[in-house]
C-alpha cells in the first residue's frame, strides 16, 4: 500500500478520506494547507499526493505541480466543474471531481502503485534485493 499525503483544508472531508485511505491499508498523512504539505514532502517519504485543487488559493494547484517535478503521483480533488472548453493545460491528469465515488478513487489509488511497481520492477531487472 502507498504513503499518502492528503491536502484538504475542510477538517470533515479531511478526516474521512483519510479514514477511508488507512481502512484499506494505506499509510496517510493528513494537513490542511499548502504549507503543511510542503513540509511533509521535504521531511518524509511520501508516494502519492491527493490534495484538493483550491486549498486556500490556488495551493493545490501549486503543490500539484510542485510533486510532478519531483515524480510524485498526485491525485486532484475539486468542487469545481470542467467544461470541455477550458484549456487541457489547466487540468490535472487525475480529477476527481466532489462528490466522488471511493471505488473512482481507489481505481486511480491502484492504476499509481500498479504503474510505481512496474516502474521499479523496470528500474531494478525484475529482482527483489530482499535477503
Amino acid at each position: 500500500m502507498a504513503r499518502i499525503l492528503l491536502a484538504e483544508s475542510n477538517r470533515a472531508i479531511r478526516e474521512f478520506i483519510a479514514g477511508i485511505l488507512a481502512e484499506c491499508g494505506h499509510e496517510v498523512q493528513a494537513c490542511e494547507n499548502g504549507i503543511e504539505a510542503s513540509v511533509w514532502l521535504a521531511t518524509s517519504s511520501i508516494e502519492v499526493l491527493v490534495t484538493d485543487m483550491v486549498l486556500h488559493g490556488s495551493q493545490g494547484l501549486i503543490l500539484s505541480r510542485h510533486c510532478a517535478e519531483l515524480g510524485i503521483p498526485t491525485i486532484t480533488l475539486t468542487g469545481r466543474e470542467f467544461r470541455a472548453d477550458q484549456a487541457q493545460a489547466d487540468r490535472p491528469p487525475a480529477l476527481l471531481e466532489k462528490p466522488f465515488r471511493f471505488s473512482d478513487l481507489h481505481r486511480i489509488l491502484d492504476a499509481v502503485e500498479t504503474s510505481r511497481s512496474t516502474t521499479t520492477a523496470a528500474f531494478t531487472g525484475g529482482t527483489s534485493n530482499a535477503a
